[in-house]
């Protein structure tokens, strides 16, 4: 079994336009998803990630420095961390999440350099 990082990123905070209810019903299905992920023990970690108190860091000339910030539309919003057979598997875990279903982008990456 490999493990696979799920990366949520949503484009011009478009969760915050959904009105408190259907905030909480899509939650639930988040909720729903990592029940199932948990009942087949392929579900390791995960978490939304804030909006702000982001940093970007970058060393120039020997110096840790804020920034530069790219322009971009699309936030890292949250992480799963799954277990899977191989890619494939991995793959058919990550077409469930409930991200896709609301117009946000899912990356699925491996974990490690295997």
């Amino acid at each position: 079994m490999a493990e696979y990082m799920i990366l949520m990123r949503e484009n011009d905070r478009a969760w915050s336009r959904f009105p408190p209810e259907e905030q909480q019903r899509l939650l639930q299905q988040y909720y729903d998803w990592v029940a199932e992920l948990r009942a087949k023990d392929v579900f390791r970690d995960g978490n939304p990630l804030g909006y702000s108190g982001s940093r970007l860091l970058r060393a120039v000339d020997g110096e840790i420095v804020d920034g530069p910030f790219a322009e971009t539309k699309e936030v890292l919003t949250g992480y799963f961390l799954i277990e899977a057979e191989d890619l494939e598997a991995a793959l058919a875990i990550a077409r469930g999440c409930p991200a896709l279903g609301h117009g946000e982008v899912v990356e699925l990456r491996p974990v490690g350099h295997g």
